[in-house]
């Protein structure tokens, strides 16, 4: 009972969140577009230079500290079964990554959310690995990414 519940309210919030996304498979870093940035964005390639051996999944730009610069979330492949995702911020004297945190392994979807109505800007992750699905809502504080809430990411990661 208590996991049909928790799959209804996973369907729930994505036929709420998922209108909004726009598609984008996983695409090899540096040779072509990323989910709709340019391959010469240069928060994408600050990412691209620092983690060569990742796989860039899913990435989505915004400005999340509310600093007037865009920042970029990145969720990439770090082995067969493994997905991380951090936050490239913009400052004004270069870029700084955000702590990394384990990311759904498919179906991945980002998403912006002003939630509280403040700053920071908030965003949700959601996704699935195999069977099992699950979304948190992240904030940036400072340069650490921070899990506010959640439910069946520890299953999708």
């Amino acid at each position: 009972m208590k996991r049909t519940v928790c799959y209804g309210f996973c369907i729930f919030l994505l036929l709420i969140i998922a209108p909004g996304c726009r598609p984008g498979g996983e695409t090899k870093t540096g040779t072509s577009a990323v989910n709709g940035l340019d391959k010469d964005n240069q928060l994408l390639q600050f990412f691209v230079a620092s983690h060569p051996e990742n796989v860039v999944v899913k990435c989505a730009a915004a400005d999340l500290n509310a600093d007037s610069l865009e920042d970029l979330v990145v969720i990439y492949r770090q082995g067969a079964d493994k997905c991380g995702m951090l936050v490239v911020l913009s400052q004004p004297a270069g870029y700084v990554f955000t702590n990394e945190v384990a990311a759904p392994v498919s179906g991945q979807v980002i998403t912006f959310k002003d939630i509280d109505d403040k700053p920071p800007l908030e965003f949700i992750v959601q996704g699935m690995k195999g069977a099992n699905a699950g979304y948190a809502i992240f904030r940036v504080e400072g340069t650490r990414l921070e899990d506010l809430f959640g439910e069946g990411m520890k299953d999708c990661c």
